[in-house]
């Protein structure tokens, strides 16, 4: 449960919505004039595919939003935290909690080859 709310407030964060709208607009158009390009430009309404419009902007959005909160959700060293969270050393099972906005230290017995993730 503690996961769902971790990653919840990483997929509604303000950096990663902005991202993902911005993606999905402009691949979300570009995809959309290839596949219904003669059927926009004429203004065919009644041959638009709506279910095929939105599909298109809606697809990168979610590909966006996964690949960003999954990039946040590494903790990688030398990076600010964007949540509160223990994490934990894959290599030697060391622990810590970092705040939010606080810079991600290397695990002391790992040093640089540190892979943290979440407890």
């Amino acid at each position: 449960m503690k996961y769902f709310k971790i990653y919840g407030e990483i997929v509604i964060s303000p950096n990663v919505i902005n991202r993902a709208l911005k993606v999905s607009l402009i691949v979300g158009t570009i995809l959309n004039l290839i596949n219904q390009g003669e059927t926009l430009v004429t203004l065919d309404i009644a041959n638009l595919n709506f279910i095929k419009l939105g599909l298109t902007y809606l697809v990168p959005y979610g590909v966006t939003t996964y690949t960003a909160t999954a990039m946040k959700v590494e903790f990688l060293i030398g990076t600010k935290a964007i949540i509160d969270a223990d994490l934990k050393c894959v290599k030697c099972g060391c622990e810590i909690h970092v705040k939010k906005n606080e810079l991600i230290p290397e695990c002391k017995k790992c040093g640089i080859k540190t892979h943290w993730k979440l407890k």
